[in-house]
């Protein structure tokens, strides 16, 4: 049923793989800027949260998490975990 997509991941797991055993250090630096942008996301969090009004403020930083992981998937960085 979901036989395609397994296939795909399974694909791209192998890939990233390959790219950590062909050159460690540029994996390393992927996840270090994969961390970056973690890390500039929950700024933005916090500024945006801090600014919105107390009974909204949690959904709003929640929702705003999700710009943290924009940045990771389109900047193409290799988030470690």
């Amino acid at each position: 049923m979901f036989a395609e997509t397994i296939d795909y991941l399974a694909n791209l797991a192998a890939s990233r793989v390959a790219l950590l055993r062909r050159n460690p250090a540029g994996f390393f630096i992927g996840s270090m800027m994969a961390g970056a942008y973690v890390g500039f996301g929950i700024i933005l969090i916090f500024v945006v949260g801090s600014a919105a009004d107390p009974a909204y403020q949690k959904l709003i930083m929640g929702a705003s998490f999700g710009v943290a992981l924009t940045l990771v998937v389109f900047a193409g960085s290799e988030l470690f975990t």
